[in-house]
């Protein structure tokens, strides 16, 4: 690199204070500021940037210029492809090979020379127009490198074609280790910051999980607990439910194009998983492809797929995007903490679910018990007051049920009670509501429905409907309406109960109704 001498002599002085200067400031670009602000008076520049080499791309950190369109051009501007691709040239891994600065000049017609290699170079073919706008004819790019790891990059630009001389660039071979050792201490300071952030975000975090009652609230929380922890814009979950996969909780920025990601999802799925959704058992890095970046309608270059596992296995997916402010591959660990907190939640939601469901389930037909009738019929009533409406309460009593368990066994009695059970599902609607709530006796809300000819016909089909006489049973009905005839529970069943006795005493096999008497 053939340099000459420069007329405004650095001292040692002006690099040691610069060092004081920069070693003082606890912020990385406060510190990084210094240097190029600095660096336009001790070396001559008319401009000076520094790009900090993150995941595998340079990211402009701090700019200083002598005049606001200068600043403004290298702020606004992505440093060009050509000097990119000659700097990531000498990367191997994460080792950077060509240790060394380049020089280079750029002519009065704005001809390119890489002084270091003597030859042509078109590193800023890109910005030759700007660059001749604002006079530049020397351009010195400096690695900051340390043990060999690249952490970014220095571009000092003059105007000056006998800048950046024998004694500015010895200077500079001096001062760069020192400040490439501060910027790598200061990334690992901040590096530990982050992490102890995390770590005390996610233990009180634990705390707010734990609390959550229901799936729903867990999955809300978790979302926002990610976006704190973990420094994201957004991300969903992706949870099996009866047997298919679903998008569910969107969180951050993304929750406004919910539809759209919907969308993009089963599209996806319908593409790459056509027999059905196969989830990721283990960590995944997903690239989104420029067209995929397109239909996603919501900026993400890179989607981190970590899979939610309990004793059942894969349970769901925390879908995190990443827009390419975050490096969430250097998060995995507190990631991994964060999901496996989560699992345990929502395991102890889902047993804590199946425990009640339960406590309120007849073991043998599969259908509500008295406890969970009860619990039912009460939203009902509240629900069917809000509405205006009415509904049909029935008591049903298998008639020859005590003859079936004394002749043939409890055995054959409890298939026939399964079997009444299955058919009265069957038989009504999903709104309607069905029980047992004794040993032979069920019950059933029939929604929206009033006394009269129309119900009787359609209890009668019930009946007809529930195979009994695969058994050799007969079946007694007791009939309420609600609010019609009480407005509470206890009183409906009596009223209820009261007419399937009379049925019973009548011959059994009848459907009792108010005044309505209907024999079988």
């Amino acid at each position: 690199m053939q340099l000459q001498p420069h007329s405004n002599r650095l001292k040692p002085e002006d690099i040691f204070g610069l060092l004081q200067e920069i070693y003082h400031e606890e912020n990385l670009e406060d510190a990084l500021k210094i240097l190029t602000q600095r660096g336009l008076d001790l070396f001559n520049s008319t401009m000076a940037g520094i790009w900090l080499f993150q995941e595998k791309k340079f990211h402009s950190l701090t700019i200083s210029a002598r005049n606001e369109k200068q600043e403004k051009f290298l702020t606004h501007n992505d440093l060009p492809s050509d000097l990119r691709n000659f700097v990531e040239g000498g990367i191997e891994g994460n080792a950077f090979v060509a240790l060394k600065m380049t020089l280079h000049e750029i002519d009065e017609s704005g001809n390119e020379r890489n002084l270091a290699d003597s030859c042509d170079c078109y590193c800023f073919s890109a910005w030759s127009e700007a660059l001749r706008e604002f006079g530049v004819r020397r351009i010195l790019c400096v690695p900051l490198v340390h043990f060999g790891q690249l952490f970014g990059l220095l571009t000092l630009f003059s105007d000056d074609p006998t800048s950046f001389d024998e004694e500015s660039v010895y200077w500079l071979e001096q001062l760069m280790p020192l400040i490439s050792s501060n910027v790598y201490e200061q990334q690992l300071r901040l590096a530990a910051l982050e992490r102890e952030q995390a770590l005390s975000l996610l233990l009180r975090g634990t705390e707010i999980l734990v609390k959550a009652v229901s799936e729903v609230q867990l999955l809300a929380e978790a979302g926002e607990m990610a976006m704190g922890i973990l420094y994201l814009e957004a991300g969903f979950f992706h949870m099996e439910m009866d047997g298919e996969w679903k998008l569910r909780a969107p969180f951050g920025r993304l929750k406004q194009f919910e539809a759209v990601w919907q969308e993009w999802i089963q599209k996806d799925k319908q593409v790459n998983y056509p027999l059905g959704y196969v989830p990721n058992l283990k960590p995944a890095l997903r690239i989104l492809e420029e067209n995929d970046q397109k239909d996603s309608a919501y900026p993400v270059k890179k989607i981190l797929i970590q899979p939610i596992e309990t004793y059942r296995g894969v349970v769901g997916e925390l879908w995190l995007m990443d827009s390419g402010t975050s490096d969430l591959e250097q998060s995995q660990e507190i990631l991994s903490a964060f999901v496996r907190m989560l699992s345990m939640a929502l395991e102890t939601i889902r047993q804590r679910r199946e425990l009640e469901d339960l406590a309120m389930t007849d073991r043998l037909t599969g259908i509500l018990n008295r406890q969970g009738f009860e619990q039912r019929i009460r939203g009902e009533m509240a629900s069917t007051l809000r509405r205006g409406s009415t509904f049909l309460f029935l008591i049903l009593d298998l008639d020859g049920f005590k003859n079936l368990n004394d002749t043939q066994g409890h055995p054959i009695g409890d298939l026939a009670l399964r079997h009444v059970a299955q058919n009265l599902q069957k038989s009504v609607r999903q709104e309607d509501i069905v029980a047992r709530t004794g040993g032979d006796e069920f019950t059933v809300i029939l929604t929206d429905l009033k006394s009269g000819p129309d119900a009787l016909i359609v209890m009668e089909r019930l009946k007809n409907n529930l195979g009994l006489e695969k058994y050799g049973l007969g079946l007694s009905i007791g009939v309420a309406e609600f609010p019609t005839e009480s407005k509470d529970y206890e009183t409906l069943y009596k009223v209820s109960d009261h007419r399937l006795y009379i049925g019973k005493q009548n011959g059994k096999g009848h459907i009792v109704m108010g005044n309505t008497y209907a024999a079988e």
